[in-house]
């Protein structure tokens, strides 16, 4: 089967990557006022200081055949938030509203774009962290696939409904993000594994890295740390497993999960915190923070970063509030319906189901079975628990329109709920039915949601 899923992945990629062509050479771009990578016009660039002037070389400007070519076939999948987590693998940190973007991502692309980049064959580190960012991506899709399928047959022992959640998967309604140079893939296919470890083996080593990565992978990441704490609670109580050991075994798990967040943390506090503290940037990044008035990395201004004087000087926070106007409510205006309709279909299908989850756990399984019973054979109650929270959160919290990529990336539930809609042969799907609808929105979003996209339309 994981042959039969790597296949359907692989196609449906495939088919994106062809879409996103074609639509990025047939309609006209989008010009919306956003951030863009800085590109240099030559070759040689002057690098500065905030108290030194320096030189050094670095090509990153498009300037052959071959980069022509790479930006041709995929320039249409660095728009919207894939213009930060490139300029970061790029450039690094050098802008403070690029702290909203987790590390892992750009890290990865940055290792690979500098490893080709060394062959000098004639392609800039620009072109190149394209390139490593859509190659990463397709393969993180194909492993979160196979993850799922093994996660469901975990959980259901249901070849059919794993199958099913496994097809919906690739031709989910944020397809798109899944490609281009965002953190979905990824963070989705660490999350998938953290979670099947959680209900197979827990080992503690796996479990450890996992959680960690899928930390540094994106903000939401955090919430992953209740996999962990909810199963091993459960295996204590299930096995009598030794109390104080499993208390210590969970603390270390969560304590190592979280250092390398505290890592960023930490140099994002060297960057824009330390006074006299200095980086170096190239002409090109210092033109643009000059001409949108960034504050840039380095040399803290005493009007600047606000959030350095926090007890604890966490960024993501203050940069979400201050760059994107994110906390509760913000996005509710008139202007923003739109959005609210693009996010309505994925909101109300998960809120429709988690409710009814819960109801049927409430009033037919607790009062009927024993509670030992429920926590042994109801192993999906802590992912419901998990997407209904995340759900509650995008519905006040985030702005409104990145609940479909957020949720799509973040739980099994939405393909699990999706699948039970589906009968065992798509040829008794009716288009009037439950899973006829379902067919139309995953494939209307993963169509449009590309063509619009692609064109640095309002599909973010």
């Amino acid at each position: 089967m994981t042959e039969k899923i790597t296949k359907l992945a692989l196609a449906s990629r495939v088919i994106i990557l062809v879409l996103q062509l074609l639509a990025n050479q047939l309609m006209p771009d989008h010009k919306p006022d956003v951030f863009r990578t800085p590109i240099a016009q030559q070759t040689q660039q002057h690098v500065e200081t905030f108290e030194s002037n320096e030189f050094n070389t670095s090509n990153t400007t498009e300037n052959t055949w071959l980069d022509h070519t790479i930006q041709f076939c995929l320039g249409g999948l660095r728009h919207w938030d894939g213009e930060y987590f490139l300029h970061i693998a790029e450039y690094s940190y050098s802008y403070e509203n690029t702290l909203a973007f987790y590390p892992l991502f750009p890290l990865v692309v940055r290792a690979g774009a500098n490893a080709l980049y060394a062959l000098n064959i004639g392609v800039s580190l620009r072109s190149w962290c394209l390139v490593i960012a859509v190659l990463v991506n397709v393969f993180c899709f194909c492993k979160a696939a196979n993850a799922l399928y093994a996660l469901t047959q975990r959980i259901f022992k249901d070849p059919n409904k794993s199958w099913n959640a496994a097809l919906l998967f690739c031709f989910n309604p944020a397809s798109i993000f899944f490609t281009a140079a965002y953190s979905e893939a990824l963070f989705c296919w660490l999350s998938l594994h953290l979670m099947l470890e959680c209900v197979s083996e827990f080992r503690f080593a796996r479990t450890t890295v996992t959680l960690a990565l899928s930390i540094v992978s994106r903000s939401n990441g955090l919430l992953n740390a209740g996999y962990p704490i909810y199963f091993m609670l459960r295996h204590t109580i299930l096995k009598s497993y030794h109390r104080c050991f499993a208390a210590v075994k969970l603390t270390l798990c969560l304590l190592g999960a979280l250092t390398p967040l505290t890592f960023f943390y930490f140099y994002a506090f060297k960057q824009y915190c330390v006074p006299n503290h200095t980086v170096a940037h190239t002409a090109a990044v210092l033109n643009y923070a000059r001409e949108k008035n960034y504050i840039l990395a380095g040399h803290r201004m005493p009007q600047n970063s606000p959030w350095c004087d926090n007890t604890f000087p966490f960024p993501y926070s203050y940069i979400q509030s201050h760059y994107w106007n994110v906390g509760f409510l913000r996005y509710y205006e008139l202007k923003q319906l739109p959005n609210f309709m693009l996010a309505l279909p994925v909101l109300a299908f998960l809120f429709y189901h988690c409710f009814t989850y819960f109801r049927h756990f409430m009033r037919i399984l607790l009062p009927h079975y024993p509670t030992m019973q429920l926590l042994k054979e109801y192993k999906s109650l802590p992912f419901v628990l998990h997407a209904f929270v995340l759900t509650l959160f995008c519905t006040f919290f985030v702005h409104i329109q990145v609940s479909t990529r957020l949720l799509c990336s973040a739980t099994p539930c939405l393909y699990w709920f999706a699948a039970d809609q589906l009968p065992k042969t798509f040829d008794l799907i009716k288009l009037r039915s439950k899973a006829g609808s379902i067919l139309v929105w995953f494939t209307s979003y993963y169509l449009i949601g590309t063509a619009l996209f692609c064109n640095n339309l309002p599909w973010t």
